[in-house]
């Protein structure tokens, strides 16, 4: 689990074919703001994602 107020990282990995990276970053503010760049046949998930994200990182 994170600690720290700020932080930074970033993984890829390749699933079915396809290039998936995942970044993470960590900065000093009271909320937790989650922004997504997904594939457009994806948008439909996006508010599911975000929903399972943010029950494991907590802010503020």
């Amino acid at each position: 689990m994170i600690k720290s107020m700020t932080g930074y990282g970033r993984v890829e990995a390749i699933c079915d074919g396809r290039n998936i990276v995942v970044e993470a970053k960590s900065v000093n503010h009271r909320f937790l703001e989650i922004s997504l760049r997904t594939p457009a046949a994806l948008y439909p998930l996006e508010m599911e994602y975000k929903k399972k994200i943010g029950e494991r990182f907590k802010r503020g």
